[in-house]
């Protein structure tokens, strides 16, 4: 018996999950919804005035939620890998180790994304043995 492709399923869920860590951005806040520390200061002229952290231009939000360059969306019949390859992510994800960044995780799969995606691959499996 061969083993349920799920690549559909995934797509489906992988487009979920941008969604949500795209609010996290817009809300400043860990995809566990913990909120991340504050700017300690204003950014220089040319770049966005907002008070939101991680979104001065948008390139590492966009990295992460859509296509934007440095975008890693790989799926295949049972994994998917998602995520950036944007230089600086490492650093606001974990911070500097001398405390100059602090950590504003950005990437990760919040519980209810978790749970989506439990219940979406679950009837998926169902529905190939039910098909046997």
């Amino acid at each position: 018996m061969e083993k349920p492709q799920a690549a559909g399923v995934l797509a489906e869920w992988s487009d979920i999950l941008a969604g949500d860590l795209s609010q996290s951005f817009l809300n400043s806040e860990t995809p566990d919804g913990e909120g991340w520390e504050p700017l300690k200061r204003r950014r220089p002229k040319g770049h966005n005035q907002g008070e939101r952290p991680l979104i001065d231009i948008g390139a590492l939000m966009q990295s992460v939620v859509s296509d934007g360059q440095g975008h890693i969306e790989i799926i295949t019949a049972d994994s998917m890998t998602f995520g950036t390859s944007v230089e600086y992510a490492g650093v606001h994800q974990f911070g500097r180790k001398d405390g100059t960044v602090p950590a504003r995780p950005f990437i990760g799969i919040p519980d209810k994304t978790f749970n989506t995606a439990m219940q979406m691959l679950s009837e998926h499996v169902i529905t190939v043995i039910d098909a046997i």
